[in-house]
């Protein structure tokens, strides 16, 4: 077993999670470049993995240059770009993001020991050559029509011939897992066994086969040269798994279009690239440069290096299908708005996507890789539950602690191929939002049910109560004489007649929806309107003025006068009811233009101390419980959510809002039509 080593400064999580993807290995953590040269000086170490995080690659300099080629391989949070890749040492044979650790470092590291051996057997072969006789390989001649060249290659020895194939080979699995750069190193390799004219490399699709890459070919006609799956070529290919020689002298129908297809390939020798039995693609050359003939050695070394190619460009393909898959499997991640945890079976959390991390307040880079029992409580019983006794949680309610948040949970248990328990997941929900909206539609239906209850009492009390108040005048008429009665009917029975009169006005109002008598209605009417119905009914001790808009503008709103003044009474009755002796209240109008559409603001500005914005904001809230309230206090407290009523029935909008010392609620109504001095604007057309 090889031995690696890791420098990184890093808590023990991260040197666990590289040890699990390397348990092939042995893993030796080390803090400090001291530590790996004393380590490195008694024991040789295979390969050294550097976490870029913990360790400044400029403060390594002199320890990257002193190790041989290709024994280290850096860590980096994100993969750098290809030009920062080309200005690192030799010694560095490739890099890895962190959060590819499991899906390609186990990878990279196989083939890097693997090219340290095969670097230590070419030397070793290098080595051994000078005491070594020649050893000239036999040769069969073949008599079928893709014969090739018998001719001994000269002062070629069999090891000659291993070193050519390991070098070479080692070339190959140096590229990584880049397509581009693994066809250069090929056509070098061939280049360096058999200087040919042209070669191209062909790879099999759903038509059938293309130049994926080539040398010497005109790129126009690289471009459009194409076979079939059932040419004559690639079936021979496929069916034989040898190599084709064009035929010189073809005497049969198949071997004349092998022909004209090799002519077509601008090729003298086609080999076949065959992956687990199928043919993937057709590798194709031309005569030398110098014309002479090929060896059978050549012919042989390039037959085994397009078997090795169709191995490394199915494991390129598998590779990077992998990769669209994990990237497609993390935008599906990233994207989803419920959160979703997953573990493995060693309890360790190994997804924990965004809307997880949101919903949870937790960074998602510091969970991935922690055990399960850093997540909060019930999720981490939820999850070891399904994983160890397999009990699926469907549709799910729990509290997450602290903090009560009710979340809706899914468990799943995750299996590998023998149906063996491999770890398990959950997809979970915030539901915070529609317990909010479950409660509020129970108030709405049960302020509903209280608004028909009110006005059934209103419609049911105000027929009696007519009849008590007529019968009380009545008596007052009778009984004139008696003074006693007199005020006891003036002073008690008729203002109670009255204020049950007013609170009936406002229940119906609140519970009913009245008719409303839309026209066309000029503001500052309203406002006179509504002033008027003030001064009549607010107290002595109270300062109240008004300012209508300009004189000469003329602003129309779709409204019903009376009840819409009737409403702006209620507000001023509800701040009346609010403050002190002494408030000033001013009620005031003024249009806006935002975006080409006006409208008009009515507010009611007054002072009120001691107050927060909070309770004003409270103001506007709909009654839902009246079991604590008197008469007078429910008179009160309809004011204000009547006159919001009122106001929204026109299409408008009821706010309180805080300006310096001063508080003010602010009606805004959508304007039909802008009149100045007697000619008519177009909505939107005014500025103010």
């Amino acid at each position: 077993m090889e031995l690696i080593a890791l420098l990184t400064g890093r808590d023990e999580v991260f040197t666990s999670e590289i040890k699990k993807a390397l348990k092939r290995h042995t893993v030796y953590p080390l803090r400090t470049v001291e530590e790996f040269e004393d380590l490195n000086t008694s024991i040789s170490v295979n390969l050294l993995l550097v976490d870029t995080v913990s360790h400044r690659l400029s403060r390594m300099e002199d320890l990257l240059d002193r190790l041989g080629e290709d024994k280290v391989i850096l860590l980096y949070p994100e993969r750098p770009d290809k030009m920062s890749l080309e200005e690192l040492p030799k010694s560095v044979y490739e890099c890895v993001d962190v959060e590819s650790i499991h899906s390609e470092l186990p990878v990279l590291v196989e083939r890097a020991i693997e090219r340290q051996k095969l670097k230590n057997e070419v030397n070793l072969l290098k080595k051994a050559r000078d005491d070594s006789m020649p050893i000239q390989v036999p040769v069969h001649s073949r008599p079928d029509v893709e014969i090739i060249s018998n001719r001994e290659m000269p002062l070629l020895s069999g090891r000659d011939l291993q070193e050519k194939i390991l070098v070479s080979f080692a070339k190959m699995l140096n590229v990584s897992f880049d397509l581009r750069k693994l066809f250069v190193h090929f056509m070098d390799s061939i280049m360096e066994i058999a200087r040919v004219s042209r070669m191209s490399v062909m790879l099999k699709d759903k038509d059938g086969f293309y130049v994926e890459t080539n040398y010497g070919l005109d790129p126009y006609i690289a471009d459009n040269m194409k076979l079939k799956k059932n040419s004559a070529l690639a079936g021979w290919l496929a069916k034989t798994g040898r190599i084709m020689q064009k035929p010189a002298n073809p005497a049969d129908t198949n071997m004349i279009n092998i022909s004209s297809e090799m002519d077509f390939l601008q090729c003298t020798y086609s080999f076949p690239m065959i992956h687990k039995g199928r043919l993937i693609g057709i590798f194709n050359i031309d005569n030398k440069i110098t014309d002479e003939p090929f060896y059978r050695e050549e012919l042989e070394i390039i037959y085994m290096f397009c078997n090795y190619l169709a191995a490394a460009v199915k494991d390129i393909d598998l590779y990077h299908e992998i990769w669209s898959q994990k990237e497609f499997t993390n935008n599906i991640l990233s994207s989803m708005t419920s959160g979703m945890i997953a573990i493995d079976d060693e309890e360790k959390i190994t997804v924990f996507n965004n809307a997880a991390a949101e919903i949870l307040e937790f960074d998602r880079a510091d969970m991935e890789g922690r055990d399960l029992r850093n997540l909060p409580s019930p999720l981490g019983d939820i999850l070891y539950d399904t994983l160890v006794t397999g009990t699926f949680y469907k549709r799910h309610e729990i509290e997450i602690q602290p903090g009560n948040m009710p979340v809706g949970i899914n468990s799943f248990r995750l299996t590998d191929e023998d149906k063996n328990p491999s770890g398990a997941g959950i997809v979970f929900s915030d539901l915070s939002s529609t317990k909010r909206l479950e409660e509020h539609q129970r108030r709405a239906e049960k302020l509903e049910a209280v608004n028909d209850l009110i006005g059934k009492i209103a419609h049911e009390v105000r027929t009696p109560l007519t009849s008590i108040q007529t019968y009380t005048q009545l008596l007052s008429d009778k009984y004139g004489d008696d003074e006693e009665l007199q005020n006891f009917f003036s002073t008690t029975v008729i203002q109670s007649i009255y204020k049950l009169d007013s609170l009936i006005n406002k229940l119906v109002i609140f519970s009913s929806k009245p008719d409303y008598n839309f026209q066309g209605e000029d503001i500052n009417h309203i406002i006179d309107e509504a002033a008027n119905e003030i001064s009549k009914n607010i107290p002595n001790g109270y300062k109240f003025s008004k300012q209508d808009i300009e004189n000469d503008r003329s602003v129309l709103v779709n409204a019903d006068k009376k009840l819409f003044a009737k409403a702006i009474s209620y507000l001023v009755s509800g701040i009346v009811n609010a403050t002190s002796d002494g408030t000033e209240i001013m009620l005031k109008a003024g249009t806006i233009l935002r975006d080409q559409l006006s409208s008009v603001e009515i507010s009611i500005e007054y002072k009120l101390s001691g107050t927060s914005s909070g309770e004003r904001q409270n103001l506007l809230k709909p009654i839902t419980d009246i079991n604590t309230l008197d008469i007078d206090t429910l008179e009160t407290e309809l004011n204000v959510p009547i006159c919001q009523k009122v106001v929204e029935a026109h299409g408008g909008t009821l706010e309180a809002r805080d300006e310096g010392d001063k508080s003010i609620f602010v009606i805004k109504l959508p304007v039909t039509e802008i009149t100045v001095t007697g000619s008519p604007i177009e909505k939107g057309g005014a500025n103010e």
